[in-house]
């Protein structure tokens, strides 16, 4: 137990960081929403993480997941009076058997030949909800609050039913609801990380023929890595509709989307939990700063600054700022057992 806690001894400062903030410095409507979009996107990078940071199959299509998982649980709610709680493992389980039917045999592409193509289809997703009717084509779907969905009910009974439905018009309980659910995702791929499957997803990553000689199935457990991630990212999808009270294809399906996924993990460390938590604090923490300085006039700005610290970043060091720390505390403990010694 006491190990567990030293290994993950960073994971709880922030944890605590993230609890503590919103309710002592940041007790803003700015703050709570930048945490919100931190931990939303940090919860998809960790899914994207799995794919290519644990397995080395580049995606540049995970807004296709994420945005099922946005239109199933909005769709739901708004047509069935569904909770999201309930819509967000049906999305995930969507998004799942959508990854397994469109990747089954697309694993036998390689590098930038399944990269395009995790591209195509986030891209056939778009088209397919910006022109597809019952879910409002390019109109989108705006979320009806609850008081409207269920007329006639009383006050406390509508606190019951928004918590059930995700509908807090209040930051603070929606982000440590968010908060909540970041914390389930990151023990989750922890877990899966220091698993016997994740052990064979790094083999696969660093040479598919050792895998194969040592009976390891690299399109099995790629597709399986695809599968999970793509159920997170259904997650992150219905948390980010819940937020934003409307969706439409052009906001949770474009190449932007998928982007983001890929930056906050590149910058904040390629195969590590911890990395795309870091790259998200970065990219809106910058956004956040860069709008105050600027009095909201900077539009860009932030991005002209993370770009740079990304190509500095990985141009120092190709796993990110996670691998930076490890070298510095590799550094940090060769001096000290020279001292020992």
């Amino acid at each position: 137990m006491v190990e567990i806690l030293k290994k993950y001894r960073p994971a709880l400062v922030l944890l605590l960081l993230f609890i503590l903030i919103p309710i002592t410095i940041g007790r803003t409507t700015d703050v709570h929403n930048v945490i919100i979009y931190i931990l939303i996107y940090a919860m998809v990078g960790e899914a994207w993480n799995l794919i290519s940071g644990f397995t080395g199959q580049t995606s540049f299509g995970h807004a296709a997941y994420f945005g099922i998982g946005a239109y199933t649980s909005t769709v739901l709610l708004e047509y069935y009076h569904i909770t999201p709680w309930i819509g967000m493992l049906v999305g995930g389980v969507i998004a799942a058997a959508l990854a397994f039917v469109v990747y089954f045999n697309m694993f036998k592409l390689k590098g930038h030949y399944f990269a395009i193509a995790t591209l195509c289809v986030a891209e056939i997703m778009k088209t397919i909800f910006s022109k597809w009717t019952w879910v409002g084509a390019g109109d989108g779907i705006a979320l009806t609050p609850i008081t409207g969905l269920i007329p006639g009910v009383g006050k406390s009974a509508v606190a019951k039913l928004a918590w059930l439905s995700l509908d807090v018009r209040n930051r603070l309980p929606f982000l440590y609801t968010t908060l909540a659910m970041f914390v389930l995702v990151f023990i989750i791929c922890a877990a899966l990380e220091n698993s016997r499957i994740g052990f064979y997803w790094k083999a696969i990553r660093e040479s598919h023929e050792v895998a194969e000689s040592i009976g390891i199935n690299p399109r099995n457990y790629k597709l399986l890595a695809m599968c999970i991630s793509a159920f997170i990212a259904a997650i992150g999808g219905t948390f980010f509709a819940q937020f934003f009270k409307y969706i439409d294809a052009i906001t949770v399906f474009p190449m932007s989307v998928s982007m983001i996924f890929v930056l906050v993990t590149v910058l904040g460390g390629l195969g590590n939990v911890y990395g795309p938590i870091i790259g998200a604090v970065i990219y809106y923490s910058l956004d956040l700063i860069m709008r105050r300085l600027t009095g909201g006039s900077g539009s860009g700005l932030d991005q002209i600054v993370f770009g740079a610290l990304i190509v500095l970043v990985t141009c120092t060091e190709p796993r990110g700022i996670m691998g930076i720390v490890e070298r510095i505390q590799e550094k940090l403990h060769g001096k000290k057992k020279g001292g020992e010694a």
